[in-house]
């Protein structure tokens, strides 16, 4: 029979001692985790709006654009506002507007409200409607409201709200937001409440300097780190975290070496689990003994001998 004894004697440590090297020998590839970060700012449910309006009020002063155009090069850039003032200066406006999907088109007839008195043809469902039942995006391309509003309400379900685009064939221009929140709200409010819920909190799942708290439950706060992203934070509810991967406070120890070793523990537990269902402790040594086959008589390396099922002591002569 087999002797599945787990002590501290019979552990070789140097396997851990070798992944640790291995770890060291890796750190450059992986950032540590500085101390807790000064320079947080705690974002709440009611105040996530505002801190939203911050970053797009900036991007639109600066490039001197309507608020969804600002947004949607915002969150194209991941909410990185310097980035996005890089590329500009780097590569300039009309580089900046077409990878964001931001349309450069400029001229009158791209107004969204058309006249009442004209009739277009809308090529989607092949109809002529009047020119106030139809709506033209800033890339251009008109269509009937009806089909626009179809468009959207497929896209908001699909989880597509930060970014729908144009429903012209190979137009990558993003529409108009007030344009999808004002025909959508006409037919399904609640699926307009949910595409400004989605806008909203595109400021933080896109935002790499802001993160969720991973508090359980939720307290429903969010924190915003203005210098380093491999820092460790502290939410105003008390919860203590790494910004950069979200587990908790694990300093001076990096990511990677904290994700190793939570792996570690839970393989160990899983052996620990399997010994205790699948082993029986010796009654002289106290060592787990594994009946492989046979009868029930198992006998351990100590010597002794007992039933495993019914644990009696049993001398064998």
């Amino acid at each position: 029979m087999e002797d599945c004894s787990s002590g501290d004697e019979a552990y070789d440590y140097s396997s851990d001692r070798d992944s640790l090297d291995a770890i060291e020998n890796e750190e450059p590839d992986y950032p540590g985790v500085s101390s807790k970060s000064s320079s947080t700012k705690v974002i709440t449910k009611e105040s996530l709006l505002a801190a939203q309006k911050e970053d797009l009020r900036s991007v639109m002063d600066l490039l001197s654009l309507k608020e969804h155009h600002a947004r949607t090069l915002l969150i194209h850039y991941r909410w990185d506002v310097e980035r996005l003032l890089t590329v500009f200066v780097e590569r300039g406006k009309a580089s900046l507007f077409s990878e964001a999907g931001v349309s450069m088109v400029e001229c009158q007839e791209t107004n969204s409200v058309l006249s009442s008195s004209c009739t277009i043809m809308c090529e989607i469902c092949i109809e002529e409607v009047l020119g106030d039942k139809a709506t033209r995006m800033d890339c251009g391309h008109c269509y009937c409201n009806d089909c626009w509003t179809e468009h959207f309400i497929v896209k908001i379900n699909e989880g597509q709200s930060k970014r729908i685009r144009c429903m012209a064939h190979k137009c990558n221009a993003i529409c108009d937001e007030a344009v999808v929140r004002n025909l959508v709200s006409k037919r399904h409010p609640d699926l307009a409440e949910k595409f400004d819920r989605f806008l909203l909190e595109s400021y933080i799942e896109d935002n790499k300097m802001v993160r969720w708290c991973p508090s359980t439950p939720h307290c429903g706060n969010a924190i915003r780190v203005e210098d380093d992203e491999f820092c460790e934070v502290e939410c105003s509810c008390g919860f203590q975290f790494c910004f950069s991967c979200l587990s908790e406070a694990h300093s001076p120890c990096s990511c990677l070496m904290w994700e190793l070793w939570i792996k570690k523990c839970r393989d160990e537990s899983e052996t620990v689990n399997w010994i205790t269902v699948h082993t029986k402790p010796c009654p002289k040594c106290h060592k787990p003994v594994e009946k492989n086959g046979g009868c029930n008589l198992v006998s351990c390396i100590c010597g002794q001998a007992f039933w495993s099922i019914f644990f009696a002591f049993h001398h064998c002569l």
